[in-house]
């Protein structure tokens, strides 16, 4: 999907969904990074595709999302631990207007008055694919934390982008992408989709059938994050009541940034007509976005994982592990669904009797009925 001509347009179902995950994350990625017991000299948050700042009806777009959560914390930017606000987009109305909006927010633009308060704010008009990189060697921004958000409408960006910040000490990058902005024109020769795949064999999905082509085009994305050395890869739908999909993706090398991202989706208020299916799990139904979730998903996904296991045992500590690096779960949510396994009879618990703790033996019994 082409980015709107209009300076501002209207926001659908997905941006406002993703605006509710941001904002989560970044009110728990600035406190943690801002805070000088880690040793980091200040934070930068960069978006390639900054937008104007605000949507039709006022409400606020990512770079102000991001911006008020930076200040908003309890460890704020200061001199000496600054926050860094690397702005993109290639309209100059749009930059235009974010500035509008920025000085609002900060009371001025002057950037001898801002580094006195600790904060470099940048919006540039760019490209993303030529001047993204740039504009990032500029304020020397690698070796230090960096959050990268390429919300594309779809599109994804070029492999260099995201091999240069997994490259980074505390680089961390979600981008969005659409699937059938590649299924669907893989047979053209001169589709960008090289530049967004690099060493990814993608164009084999003009092999797959119909109904399997969009899971195709997910999957050599997630290993698209794996090649360009990112080791923890998070990702999952956003599907609106059309079944419209858009594909939200999550790189990082920290297992923290890891966790604190799952727990910023399912710390996310409620949304009505949205919600979100883990693309590694082909037999999951759309599930609402809510704190407390339906876990007939992950009960099923366990009693699987314990099938490829030897004796089709393991520890709950494992299982937490699988949680984590296997599911769109939450490690703290499978205590729960190992408890309604064992209540159904699918699995049981050694020593029998006992507490659950860490260390105990889960074993799987039989089959299991999901709902």
């Amino acid at each position: 999907m082409p980015t709107p001509d209009d300076v501002l347009w209207d926001k659908d179902p997905h941006t406002a969904a993703k605006h509710l995950v941001y904002r989560s994350y970044f009110d728990a990625w600035f406190p943690i990074l801002l805070q000088s017991a880690y040793g980091f000299k200040g934070v930068t948050y960069a978006e390639g595709f900054s937008g104007p700042g605000e949507y039709k009806d006022g409400s606020p777009g990512s770079p102000i999302i991001a911006l008020r959560s930076a200040l908003g914390c309890k460890t704020p930017p200061a001199p000496g631990r600054e926050g860094r606000f690397l702005l993109l987009d290639e309209s100059q109305l749009r930059v235009d207007h974010l500035n509008d909006l920025l000085l609002k927010e900060l009371g001025t633009l002057d950037r001898a008055k801002l580094a006195a308060r600790g904060l470099v704010v940048d919006p540039q008009k760019g490209n993303c694919r030529k001047d993204l990189l740039p504009l990032l060697d500029k304020h020397r921004v690698w070796n230090k934390p960096l959050l990268l958000i390429l919300d594309t409408w779809g599109s994804a960006v070029d492999f260099e982008i995201l091999e240069r910040t997994a490259a980074s000490k505390a680089g961390e990058v979600i981008v969005t992408i659409q699937p059938s902005q590649f299924w669907r024109f893989a047979s053209n020769p001169r589709h960008y989709g090289d530049r967004v795949f690099g060493p990814v064999v993608w164009r084999d999905v003009q092999a797959q059938p119909k109904e399997k082509k969009a899971e195709y085009i997910k999957a050599q994305y997630r290993r698209v994050l794996n090649e360009a050395g990112f080791q923890y890869v998070l990702d999952f739908e956003l599907a609106d009541e059309r079944n419209n999909l858009l594909y939200l993706v999550f790189g990082t090398n920290s297992d923290r940034g890891f966790e604190k991202m799952k727990d910023a989706i399912w710390r996310v208020d409620p949304y009505q007509g949205i919600g979100y299916r883990d693309p590694r799990d082909p037999n999951q139904e759309t599930l609402p976005i809510r704190p407390e979730p339906q876990l007939g998903p992950l009960r099923r996904l366990i009693l699987e994982h314990l099938t490829t296991l030897p004796g089709q045992v393991t520890t709950l500590d494992e299982l937490r592990r699988f949680t984590l690096h296997g599911t769109i779960f939450r490690p703290g949510q499978t205590l729960s669904a190992v408890r309604l396994l064992i209540d159904e009879g699918s699995v049981a618990a050694e020593p029998a009797g006992k507490r659950l703790i860490g260390s105990s033996r889960v074993l799987r019994t039989g089959s299991m009925a999901l709902f």
